[in-house]
């Protein structure tokens, strides 16, 4: 398998990206790390995995809390290493702000977005760093959204956010790359059997839009486990080239 007896460690394991990142991962022989806000959101996918052959290990972490995340990601260290970090945080439109008029936001709500995913992108991925520059290797991978090249309505916070994820994964690269640390981000477009996809067009109709979707070579709408599989294949050392890369699905 390709990962055979690598720690992953999956924030935001709770989410639908995340939580089939975690069993594509433990599926190619990863141990996995499922970090989330509440740990009984995720007890079940750690069964599912342990029930499959895996082993998956859940516990409590705020990923915008820089020492909760330096102290999880030493007590992983502690058992041999930090192998893979991928940070699936997101939130629910609603949450994060959009989709919402412009002219009706504060500066406040407008970075909500990057606040919550970049500021924790940044957090956990600079401590994973930490750990991995001790041995010279690791793969560190983020997520973001079409929306960093598309023109929507509607959806500034979010889209400013996904940029940043983007250039923040290229500047992580060129500083990390150097120790054997590979940085990359996945660029997912829409994918519709998702909880933010549904609320992202309901909120939408309610303000008499539609989102641009864009075009797609596939000519199908993108799955979950396209994404998770692009994930893992950036984990592998089948990825061991690319480094500061944004891999667009």
């Amino acid at each position: 398998m390709l990962l055979d007896d690598q720690n992953a460690v999956v924030f935001g394991a709770s989410g639908a990206i995340a939580s089939q990142v975690a069993r594509r991962l433990a599926g190619e022989g990863a141990v996995v790390w499922l970090s989330v806000r509440r740990g009984e959101a995720v007890k079940q996918l750690a069964e599912e995995i342990s029930e499959s052959g895996g082993k998956a290990y859940v516990q409590e972490v705020d990923a915008l809390s820089p020492e909760t995340v330096e102290a999880y990601l030493e007590t992983i260290a502690a058992t041999g290493s930090v192998d893979i970090v991928f940070n699936g945080i997101g939130g629910a439109p609603a949450e994060l702000g959009y989709p919402a008029r412009a002219l009706d936001q504060d500066v406040d709500a407008f970075l909500l977005p990057m606040r919550t995913i970049v500021g924790s992108q940044f957090l956990t991925a600079s401590g994973a760093a930490r750990h991995m520059s001790q041995r010279g290797t690791g793969s560190i991978i983020t997520i973001s959204a079409g929306l960093s090249t598309l023109s929507v309505p509607h959806m500034a916070g979010i889209s400013a956010a996904c940029a940043a994820v983007e250039a923040m994964t290229r500047s992580l690269a060129a500083e990390f790359g150097s120790s054997g640390i590979r940085v990359n981000c996945v660029r997912s477009s829409a994918m519709p059997e998702t909880r933010t996809i549904r609320e992202s067009r309901a909120g939408h109709s309610r303000l008499g839009t539609e989102p641009t979707s864009g075009s797609n070579a596939l000519g199908r709408p993108l799955t979950v486990n396209d994404t998770a599989g692009a994930v893992t294949f950036l984990a592998s050392s089948l990825a061991a080239g690319l480094c500061g890369q944004v891999i667009a699905l």
